[in-house]
């Protein structure tokens, strides 16, 4: 198993390119999950002067690119999320709309020479199906619709979708929900992307791992908490059983990248480094 580090970390508490790189290099971090919006190589505002820029900064740090996080949505703050593009919308020119960022960022992938693209399932606008105009099964019906598109151009681009359960979507956030999804999409280029700490919240993340075994992708968001609340804390700081959740990697010969994504301002970039020995530490007594 591989430790990535992932820049949205430290791109939400303020750091620039420059200098979120420079800290995975200090830290030695050969690996990293590039986190894309407006202010980091978003498609439909960075020029290819500007990519190249980036892809040469990379390289400058020797850092590799294994995968990126496009971001699907703005956040007026922490709770509260909008979907800009929703592969699930009942709105034929949404859903359209949603497919092309999803085919835009699979080509930025590519150029960044990742191999996996973290991708939302969409999102489910009023969970309470009473008071919804569609139900639950038009938004799944939708996002797998959406997803077998998608796939087919990853497909062409020799990239994984990695299908998230990230709960602000109120979508696909049960194991059995995300394994369903991705198996009615049918394809090799569409995984399930597991995300312990919002795993937590529901269920015991190594039952996720249980359910999904046979579709987890390479890349796994691993953080803490005590699953009262969505958080992604330093490793540590929870109480999750990281211990079991390796213990039950390794014996489905699981050997893919550890993705620390935290959301801690406190002390963002203590957290990586704590989070990165503790891990280094959990690898070795496995």
């Amino acid at each position: 198993m591989n430790i990535a580090f992932q820049t949205g970390t430290l791109v939400t508490a303020g750091y620039g390119p420059k200098d979120y790189l420079k800290v995975a290099s200090d830290l030695k971090f050969k690996y990293i999950e590039f986190w894309i919006d407006r202010a980091n190589l978003w498609p439909y505002s960075t020029t290819r002067e500007e990519r190249k820029q980036m892809i040469d900064l990379i390289s400058n740090y020797d850092l590799k690119v294994v995968s990126t996080c496009p971001v699907f949505f703005t956040a007026e703050k922490w709770q509260k999320f909008e979907f800009e593009f929703n592969l699930a919308h009942p709105e034929e020119g949404q859903r359209k709309k949603a497919v092309k960022f999803v085919k835009d960022a699979i080509d930025l992938t590519s150029e960044l020479g990742g191999k996996l693209m973290l991708t939302l399932p969409g999102k489910v606008e009023q969970p309470s199906l009473m008071e919804s105009k569609v139900s639950y099964r038009k938004y799944f019906e939708q996002s797998v619709k959406s997803l077998k598109e998608c796939a087919r151009y990853a497909e062409n681009a020799g990239i994984i979708l990695g299908v998230e359960n990230a709960v602000v979507g109120n979508f696909a956030d049960l194991p059995e929900e995300l394994y369903r999804l991705v198996r009615e999409v049918g394809s090799e280029h569409v995984k399930a992307y597991l995300d312990v700490a919002n795993a937590n919240v529901y269920h015991s993340p190594i039952e996720y791992i249980r359910v999904l075994k046979d579709v987890l992708a390479d890349l796994i968001h691993i953080t803490d908490n005590d699953g009262s609340y969505p958080n992604h804390l330093p490793i540590g700081m929870g109480n999750i059983d990281f211990k079991g959740v390796l213990k039950e990697l390794k014996s489905l010969g699981w050997d893919g990248y550890l993705v620390p994504e935290l959301f801690y301002d406190k002390d963002p970039i203590g957290g990586i480094k704590q989070s990165k020995e503790k891990l280094l530490g959990l690898i070795q007594s496995i």
